[in-house]
């Protein structure tokens, strides 16, 4: 898959061993593992923390894989329960433990994955780097890599995470799961009760499944929760190398369909990487 220096196994390479991918494509595997294994190589990473930065990768995918499972359960006892009232016009409504219990335990997963995430730039940047938690939906740790004096030389890279990972857009999403996970776990704001996982007819006798808001069901909600999670898992392992890149190479990001097993950043030298850079301009200018 990846070759490494002699007598150097990253621990990771087990884990990859038995780690069963059943995501469309395999694109945990492919464009969170395997891509990561890639883009270490173009780092001056020393072996130990390589070791270190590729076992937190191995953890955060399967955190990954463990809020696929759950959108699948969620998907599989929505569909079921759908199924059931069609057949039944006279079934009552259902208050769904299920898809409760699968919101609940997705939503925790997506917030532990991005805890261990944080921790990807503790063997990158060393000691200097502290933080353990997704503090303040990100707004933490952009302040901590702005605010400590020993970064002041990684202002570019700085800038760059700033562009694609604290922007309004992740912000907003990051936000409303965040807040709402809190709400289920922690009781905030009066949290969320069990008649927002509903089923059952209504008085046009149609099918009424969970619904997020007015205009969004849960399921779609949770959708697009999982596939902003990845590609901002995606960007931030490949920002997080950036701080270490050897002079030579270069990372370029291309859009990348989300079930593609083509990863959206590819590893290239530096020269091809400022002949792409000078024929593709980004949309929104990064001062």
């Amino acid at each position: 898959m990846t070759d490494f220096p002699p007598g150097f196994l990253p621990p990771g390479s087990s884990a990859v061993m038995v780690f069963t991918d059943k995501t469309p494509n395999t694109i945990i595997l492919h464009r969170i593992v395997v891509r990561s294994f890639d883009l270490v190589r173009c780092t001056d990473l020393k072996p130990e923390e390589t070791s270190d930065f590729l076992d937190l990768v191995i953890v955060i995918a399967r955190k990954m894989l463990s809020v696929w499972n759950h959108l699948q359960a969620y998907h599989a006892e929505e569909a079921r329960l759908g199924e059931k009232f069609w057949k039944d016009p006279d079934a009552t409504r259902e208050h769904s433990q299920v898809l409760y219990d699968e919101f609940d335990v997705f939503s925790v997963q997506i917030k532990s994955a991005l805890d261990h995430l944080v921790q990807v730039l503790r063997p990158v940047l060393g000691r200097k780097w502290t933080m353990y938690s997704f503090s303040d939906k990100g707004d933490g740790l952009l302040r901590s890599l702005q605010n400590n004096a020993s970064m002041k030389k990684y202002g570019g890279q700085i800038r760059m995470m700033e562009h694609h990972l604290f922007n309004d857009v992740n912000r907003t999403w990051l936000t409303a799961l965040i807040d709402t996970r809190d709400r289920v776990n922690h009781g905030m704001t009066g949290g969320l009760k069990i008649q927002r996982f509903a089923v059952f007819r209504t008085s046009d006798r149609t099918v009424q499944l969970p619904m997020w808001n007015n205009v969004q069901s849960m399921a779609a909600m949770m959708d697009m929760a999982w596939g902003n999670l990845f590609r901002y898992v995606e960007d931030f392992i490949a920002l997080s190398l950036n701080f270490r890149i050897k002079d030579e190479f270069s990372f370029i990001r291309l859009e990348a369909p989300l079930t593609s097993a083509d990863s959206t950043w590819k590893p290239t030298d530096r020269r091809s990487a400022d002949a792409f850079v000078a024929t593709h301009k980004p949309t929104t200018h990064i001062s």
